[in-house]
């Protein structure tokens, strides 16, 4: 047992110094770092800019509980809105980039079978590689969560303990949708006979989880699948009218109905207009579903998912519409997450399994 241990530490150390030393990773690393600074900076100067319209509208709305209810106070959590968005491109490309040759290379250079010679198992040369760069991603995230948190102290932000618990939870989620793409290249690595047919393999499938699978969620696509919506009913509209002090818009439902009409007529207009809001409200459960399901094989879906429920939720009650005035706590949040992690544990658990099976099948005559 020791021996298999300390084959796998040696490995995984090996594997960790390549990744932490090597341009590829810390050329990523370096514009990573360069671009959340910015991106920080410009979220950080809007935050303070809605904090002071918060306030504003408070102010004005005085005591008045309807005019309240309107009234969000925004999250920290907004300001990882760029973030977010840089971290599913350069992040993915991030983790490809350092999976796609893992294998490979090995086999290109011959030494793989001069590894496999020595007195060590596969399992902890497989194990060891994933170990290596699982640390490297760590270290590149903890890096860049640190600089975020030091340019929202510059610019007078200070995290309360519960954002300090959201912006974890959003390190995790960029951890887990980076190493799922890791597992990926990793994968087709050892399924390639070469680090340019691996690296094909890998952005094609990147492609088809980050493009191509989120089409199947818009517009005329999911309609296809879900039917048409529900027709308005005839000789009903809706007037809507903005509110210049809560900056809400508020409808009001008006029928063709007179006076004189009966009051059957008047009641059929209100049936059909509660049915017609039923049939809506099925009609985009039904849309909810499906995309949410599609989604959950997309890691970066799944992150976009995570990052908008953490960036707009977080801060989606106000002063005056919950009862103790407070934002939702991280159980809450998490629990409307659930399934968006367990697909973006599962992704990366599925390939780097198939990625072990095939290792430990590879033929390196």
């Amino acid at each position: 047992m020791m021996m298999r241990s300390k084959g796998f530490i040696t490995i995984a150390g090996k594997e960790f110094s390549d990744h932490l030393y090597g341009r590829t990773f810390l050329l990523f690393l370096s514009i990573i770092i360069v671009v959340t600074i910015i991106g920080m900076a410009a979220g950080s100067v809007d935050y303070n800019n809605q904090i002071d319209s918060y306030n504003e509208k408070l102010v004005v709305a005085g005591d008045d509980p309807v005019s309240g209810s309107y009234i969000f106070k925004p999250s920290v959590m907004t300001i990882f809105d760029g973030v977010g968005g840089l971290l599913v491109s350069l992040g993915a490309i991030l983790g490809i980039a350092m999976g796609f040759n893992l294998v490979t290379k090995e086999k290109e250079s011959k030494s793989l079978k001069i590894l496999l010679s020595n007195p060590i198992y596969r399992d902890e040369v497989i194990n060891g590689k994933a170990a290596g760069g699982i640390l490297a991603l760590v270290v590149a995230l903890f890096i860049t969560l640190v600089i975020s948190l030091g340019v929202m102290l510059l610019f007078g932000i200070v995290p309360s303990a519960d954002d300090i618990g959201f912006i974890l939870l959003f390190g995790v989620a960029a951890f887990l949708m980076i190493f799922s793409y890791f597992a990926i290249s990793m994968f087709m690595s050892t399924v390639a006979e070469d680090s340019g047919t691996s690296l094909v393999y890998t952005l094609i499938i990147f492609v088809f989880l980050s493009s191509l699978v989120p089409v199947f969620v818009w517009g005329s696509t999911i309609d296809m699948i879900v039917g048409p919506a529900p027709e308005y009913p005839e000789g009903l509209y809706m007037d809507m009218q903005y509110d210049p002090v809560t900056g809400g818009v508020t409808g009001t439902v008006v029928t063709s109905a007179s006076s004189e009409d009966s009051e059957e007529e008047m009641a059929a207009q209100d049936e059909a207009m509660d049915q017609y809001f039923e049939e809506m409200d099925e009609y985009w459960s039904k849309k909810d579903v499906i995309s949410g399901f599609v989604n959950l094989f997309s890691p970066t879906s799944n992150f976009k998912d995570i990052t908008d429920t953490l960036t707009y939720s977080v801060g989606a009650s106000s002063s005056f519409g919950s009862e103790d005035g407070e934002s939702p706590g991280i159980t809450d949040v998490l629990g409307k997450l659930l399934w968006n992690f367990i697909a973006l544990i599962a992704i990366p658990v599925v390939f780097f399994g198939g990625a072990y099976v095939r290792f430990m099948r590879l033929d390196v005559r």
